[in-house]
């Protein structure tokens, strides 16, 4: 008895689980010198308002990008606000406010600490769970 219970306990608690998952939307992957970025946001649907926008980065594919300086703002014209990393993990996250989901578009300029290099990338807001655009852009 003590077993079915465990077990009842088990198969409920694993159904839960995978219930759970779902797959987040992320931009499609950029890519500059040695590292790779893409863009994910919480809610993972970017709604009017505060979202929390994240920049994944690799190096080398297989390495976490720790070792950057990133600032996002909305629109070619919005303030710069530096990201907050979130430890050694190649992630990159600050709260931004989006006024149209469907038109904004995240910029995000990243240097390497301690070196010159730089670059500036673009994201539109409006992507889809596939990973890319939606239609007309």
């Amino acid at each position: 008895m003590k077993i079915a219970k465990l077990l009842v306990l088990f198969v409920s608690v694993s159904l839960l689980l995978i219930s759970c998952t779902g797959e987040i939307p992320t931009t499609e992957s950029k890519k500059w010198l040695d590292y790779t970025f893409r863009v994910e946001s919480r809610p993972p649907h970017i709604t009017q308002g505060m979202n929390e926008l994240l920049l994944i980065g690799n190096y080398q594919e297989r390495n976490r990008a720790f070792d950057l300086i990133v600032s996002f703002r909305i629109g070619p014209t919005g303030k710069w606000s530096q990201a907050i990393q979130d430890g050694h993990t190649g992630v990159y996250r600050r709260a931004m406010k989006v006024t149209d989901p469907n038109t904004d578009v995240l910029y995000v300029h990243i240097k390497r600490k301690g070196k010159t290099e730089e670059t500036m990338f673009e994201f539109p807001l409006n992507y889809s769970s596939a990973g890319s655009p939606k239609a007309g852009l």
